[in-house]
């Protein structure tokens, strides 16, 4: 019998080892690997140096106020809101309904075993990422407040208590929306809205509570206080580190362990019964007259784009996000015009004009829309279907770069129209904006396509390792960074030289050059990939 650290051993170097990630074994591409780590240093250094200015300039109010304590309520709230979306994500397949437990079930191990073991792997990866999460708030508070070795541990004790109880709490949430939206036509559509309902809510709230123009931070203060309030174990958190209380570090320890592990007993037998079953999904079938269409192979090839996007709820929730950030700060824009205008004018420059400012933020969210970057990935070991087809391969990348571009650019329009009312942008900005996004889109479909041709990832377990794990989704998001970075440098040596549309019109030209390089790329790359498949 495998013992169980082997076996969390086993998982964890299945799910998470660099081949996995990388898509290619480091040691016989020493080139790959020191560009890949390299991004990745980039993008740590960059995310964290973001998000650490303004939780150092938030320690820096709250110290001038004798409240630094209250960035604790920050470290566990984002804690708690990551634990809480990644849960409801993945535990009902990961958990409930193992998707290798026809591999997994005729082994000669015990299902606690199993179940623990796929429990600690998942608890590993929200660790992981909820410590990166919180190192910036982590510093700030030790900065201001003093540092103390007794605090810090108290401090890594607590974030590793805190998820436990949202965990089993969500858990079992997700297995209760799996149970009864399996029993639906559209079961992946209904979750899909109930995610983005929650995320829009959860946005919409901490934004509406922004009263200040300093840091936008601060407008959340009132809103984690009165949830730290009102849930004990925030509170316990508080004083264990804040005033290096044992007693309620003791509570905090006692009642979340106690309670996981009445969890793992009771849930453990759930999860063996669940996964035993299987979802039985409810198949309605209606007898239609045959019909026979036409179409162009391109309008063919993105239908099933779109198709595939909206039967995954983790394809659509993580690389839709773009789009939902969109649509929130284009309706805000309406009720909030003059909050927006502070932080525009704050938190990202005083000396930048507002077209600039807008520019930046769609390209963010046009650079979370990574589709192109993973979509040649999610075919997995059917590509032999497309390869077998009288298709061009480029004709394949084509048609998921105009998928990708049918996404976001209209979306992009429209949240671009509600915004230029609001904060009243001449006609002729806003028509030059609208041409910008138009090609920088495409420029960033174009990446992404190249970036999937040269590091695709065909052999995964399962979606998740193509879509958030792999370097490809990494590179998709980061490369849009790497390029925005590059036309900022642009914009700030010819602003002293040109007007502001002028500028944004050399951007857009200088977008479009840099496409022609990504799209000879694909027509060559794509012929390969196809070939050696």
């Amino acid at each position: 019998m495998m013992k169980l650290s082997g076996l969390i051993k086993l998982q964890l170097k299945n799910n998470f080892s660099f081949k996995r990630f990388f898509g290619f074994d480091l040691k016989t591409n020493k080139t790959k690997s020191i560009l890949m780590i390299l991004a990745i240093l980039y993008a740590l250094v960059a995310l964290l140096g973001t998000f650490g200015y303004m939780f150092f300039d938030l320690g820096k109010i709250l110290s001038e106020m004798n409240q630094v304590h209250l960035l604790l309520n920050f470290a566990a709230i984002y804690g708690l809101g990551f634990t809480m979306f990644t849960v409801l994500l993945r535990t009902s397949g990961y958990l409930f309904y193992y998707k290798d437990y026809e591999i997994l079930a005729p082994l000669p191990i015990h299902t606690r075993k199993l179940f623990i073991s796929k429990l600690m792997v998942l608890l590993i990866m929200i660790y992981f990422v909820n410590f990166l999460i919180t190192v910036p708030m982590m510093f700030s508070y030790f900065y201001w407040n003093g540092f103390n070795v007794l605090g810090l541990i108290i401090y890594l004790i607590g974030i590793l208590c805190l998820p436990l109880i949202p965990f089993m709490f969500v858990s079992m949430l997700s297995l209760g929306i799996s149970l009864l939206t399996s029993k639906m036509r559209y079961s992946k559509i209904i979750n899909m809205i109930l995610m983005i309902g929650l995320l829009v809510g959860f946005l919409f709230l901490s934004f509406s509570m922004n009263s200040t123009t300093v840091n936008p931070l601060t407008g959340q203060i009132d809103l984690f206080s009165s949830i730290t309030k009102y849930y004990l174990p925030f509170t316990w958190f508080n004083q264990a580190v804040d005033e290096l209380s044992f007693l309620s570090l003791g509570y905090l320890l006692g009642s979340h362990i106690v309670l996981f592990m009445i969890y793992v007993f009771f849930v453990e037998k759930l999860a063996a019964f669940t996964n035993k079953r299987g979802i039985r999904t409810q198949i309605k079938y209606k007898q239609k007259v045959l019909k026979y269409q036409e179409k162009p192979v391109v309008v063919s090839l993105v239908e099933k784009e779109f198709k595939k996007f909206f039967s995954s709820t983790l394809y659509a929730l993580n690389s839709g996000i773009g789009m939902v950030l969109l649509v929130i700060m284009s309706v805000a824009s309406l009720f909030f015009k003059a909050d927006i205008e502070g932080i525009l004018s704050q938190q990202i420059g005083m000396s930048v004009d507002a077209e600039m400012m807008i520019l930046i933020i769609f390209g963010f969210t046009i650079g979370m829309t990574y589709t192109p970057a993973i979509s040649l990935s999610l075919e997995g070991k059917q590509l032999w279907v497309l390869k077998s087809l009288p298709i061009k391969p480029s004709t394949v990348m084509l048609s998921k770069i105009i998928f990708n571009l049918l996404l976001i650019v209209p979306i992009a329009y429209i949240s671009l129209i509600m915004i230029g009312i609001s904060l009243s942008i001449n006609l002729v900005s806003i028509l030059i904006i609208l041409v910008l996004i138009l090609v920088f889109a495409v420029l960033v479909s174009c990446m992404d396509a190249v970036i999937n041709l040269y590091l695709p990832k065909f052999d995964y377990n399962n979606e998740t390792e193509v879509i958030k794990q792999s370097a490809a989704a990494f590179l998709g998001i980061f490369g849009t960074f790497a390029l925005l970075i590059t036309l900022g440098f642009l914009y700030y040596f010819l602003s002293d030289y040109v007007s502001l549309q002028i500028n944004m019109l050399l951007m857009t030209l200088v977008s479009g050059l840099l496409c022609i390089p990504f799209i000879w790329i694909i027509k060559e790359k794509s012929e390969k990939i196809f070939l050696n498949f």
